[in-house]
């Protein structure tokens, strides 16, 4: 059915074709109204009201998740490479590999704590969803 370069193009096309599509809904989903202002002011973008642009997001975000898994899986002897070494590459890129779950930590711990650059993003999405749109209304 599939040969193996199709399998991983394919993966990787899923996981990238999704991506943006989660990029989009996830950044308008931060502009729109909340549910019941978004009703009132019968609020679309791009032929879709929030709720809509809620599912887009959720079938895109599951797809990305399991492209993501597939992805991996194809890609597995590679990933283990960076991670353990190879023999060109004793070391692996563990530097990277650390460098990446600590910025990943910070911005994880950053949301939980409602640190910046993670409580702009909220307070944006806050502004929006409760101030901009009754203004504009």
């Amino acid at each position: 059915m599939f040969s193996a370069a199709m399998s991983r193009a394919s993966a990787v096309f899923g996981v990238g074709f999704s991506f943006i599509i989660m990029t989009i809904s996830g950044l308008l989903l931060i502009i729109a109204p909340r549910g019941s202002i978004a009703n009132q002011l019968d609020w679309h973008m791009l032929g879709l009201t929030r709720s809509g642009w809620e599912s887009v997001h959720l079938a895109t975000s599951s797809a990305f998740v399991l492209f993501g898994i597939w992805h991996t899986a194809l890609h597995w002897p590679v990933i283990k490479g960076f991670v353990v070494g190879t023999p060109m590459h004793s070391s692996g890129h563990r530097r990277e590999g650390w460098a990446v779950l600590a910025i990943v930590i910070v911005l994880l711990l950053g949301a939980i704590l409602n640190f910046p650059p993670a409580s702009w993003l909220v307070e944006l999405n806050e502004y929006f969803k409760k101030e901009y749109w009754l203004l504009a209304g």
